[in-house]
């Protein structure tokens, strides 16, 4: 038995883990997570994995690694910071995954892998388990917690029957957004970047968005410039007024960033959206459209699309309790509220 601890520059090793373990989806590929990494809410993320090896069976975890020194008390801490991190898993999804369906491998590395974060100076672990590849179901030793429904689309399903299992306000909205000059369109033009880019930061500053939900212009156009990634956008006499962008490999694909500008949304632009993403990747060839999961209203919205439900699960882990403890103290004291709910209780919540 072997762990295995990967980086960005073991890139062709930490493909042949992710293929081994039967390529679970996007969010775990190496790329998605290089890309994502100092993207999703600090500069020093680091996108890492750890495989444990035992024969021919593996269990490969890719995560995102960050340093404690952009806590929001860093300036004040006793604690050397320097000294620790602290992980999260990929966004939207993420967690171990195995080749076997063995709850003793997954003991085995829930420990080898504990140790390796004592090892590390790793305090604490934040886990998004997939509900598509259901991998909570294989790691009850990480006691993952129910936090959310999502929304899938079978699009496997014949058009009609898609169209049907639409509710009924939905498929009115969509009638009502075709019968105007809207049109809805995959796009890999530059100029459609800049615009979509332009329309989705707007929407942020309009709700208040924490660093979670904003990104650089430059993210958008990495993400969209790999095979993992497409952009439509709808447009009104030839303006761009919203974008979807999905993110998907050969298999499932998931509402990733939407947004639309508020002067179009009678037309019901954002239900056209929806039904032209996820028509285009039903057309080319994908099995799922992932809506994920989201507040209430948001939930309303996407609960629309589809009457099928899977279920998201949670996992935390404090490696360092003593450290964690300690970091809690001095959180507290800085007048973070650490009994939030929050994990890790020493860090801000950015995201839902």
């Amino acid at each position: 038995m072997e762990l295995i601890h990967l980086t960005a520059g073991d890139g062709e090793e930490w493909w042949k883990y992710y293929e081994q373990v039967g390529e679970p989806g996007p969010y775990h590929r190496p790329d998605y997570l290089q890309t994502l990494a100092g993207n999703l809410e600090h500069d020093d993320e680091r996108a890492e994995a750890i495989v444990l090896e035992d024969g021919d069976d593996i269990v490969y975890y890719p995560y995102i690694r960050r340093s404690l020194e952009s806590v929001p008390f860093a300036d004040e801490a006793e604690t050397d910071l320097s000294e620790y991190d602290d992980i999260v898993s990929s966004w939207y999804y993420g967690g171990p995954f195995t080749s076997r369906d063995d709850g003793e491998l997954c003991e085995m590395f829930a420990a080898e892998f504990s140790d390796f974060c004592g090892s590390e100076n790793i305090v604490a672990e934040f886990v998004r388990f997939d509900p598509n590849e259901r991998n909570y179901e294989r790691f009850d030793c990480l006691e993952p917690g129910f936090n959310r429904e999502t929304v899938p689309v079978d699009l496997t399903k014949d058009e009609e029957t898609i169209w049907n299992e639409f509710e009924k306000r939905n498929r009115n909205a969509i009638r009502q957004a075709q019968e105007t000059k809207l049109v809805v369109e995959p796009t890999n033009d530059h100029e459609d970047y800049e615009a979509f880019y332009e329309i989705y930061t707007n929407a942020m500053d309009a709700k208040d968005a924490t660093d979670h939900y904003r990104f650089e212009y430059s993210f958008f156009v990495d993400l969209l410039e790999t095979d993992i990634s497409t952009l439509l956008v709808a447009t009104y006499d030839n303006n761009v007024v919203g974008g979807a962008m999905v993110v998907h490999d050969e298999k499932i694909a998931h509402d990733y960033l939407r947004a639309s500008n508020p002067d179009y949304w009678d037309m019901r632009v954002n239900n056209l959206l929806c039904y032209g993403a996820l028509m285009n990747m039903r057309d080319t060839g994908r099995k799922i459209f992932d809506f994920q999961g989201g507040r209430p209203g948001v939930f309303k919205f996407k609960k629309s699309f589809s009457p099928d439900r899977a279920e998201m699960y949670l996992g935390t882990s404090v490696h360092l309790p003593e450290v964690y403890d300690k970091l809690t103290d001095e959180a507290n004291r800085a007048g973070i509220d650490t009994d939030s709910g929050y994990f890790p209780k020493y860090r801000v919540e950015k995201s839902n």
